[in-house]
């Protein structure tokens, strides 16, 4: 039997400290759209509902731990699902954010898991798309920081 990897664990050094990579990238919606969705629609807050928008690619998302300036947390249903009643809660995948003091600046951790739960027949496809589109995003994060 073949073992499905479960998720995606990304780690990457900004050159700033915690709160200001919170303030420039997470803290609001203008900033989290900044370097991940062109635009961000909806309740920014623990618990709410929100969209994630790019160009006419709208994606749904329920916040789930906003903790300055150290966590940022959702839930969605990755690849061609975008909102959140596509399928099943016990599909979604849950995305989590965490700042960590560095001696280069910030250790940002992006970690993507839940894929295991998610049908066979979207599994492959859903994390293969989220590794290279995280790959993509995560470049953008770097980029911010750089000037």
């Amino acid at each position: 039997m073949l073992h499905m990897q479960n998720e995606i664990v990304r780690e990457l050094i900004i050159p700033a400290v915690p709160q200001t990579v919170w303030d420039r990238s997470f803290a609001t919606p203008g900033a989290l759209s900044s370097w991940f969705p062109e635009r961000i629609e909806g309740n920014f807050k623990s618990g709410g509902t929100f969209l994630l928008i790019w160009g006419e690619h709208r994606c749904e998302a329920r916040l789930t731990e906003l903790n300055p300036p150290t966590t940022f947390a959702y839930q969605w249903h990755p690849g061609e699902a975008c909102s959140l009643t596509d399928y099943p809660e016990e599909q979604f995948t849950s995305v989590t954010f965490t700042l960590h003091p560095h001696p280069d600046g910030t250790k940002v951790v992006m970690t993507e898991t839940g894929f295991a739960n998610i049908p066979v027949q979207r599994q492959a496809i859903a994390l293969t798309e989220n590794t290279s589109g995280w790959d993509d995003e995560l470049k953008k994060l770097i980029a911010q920081h750089q000037n």
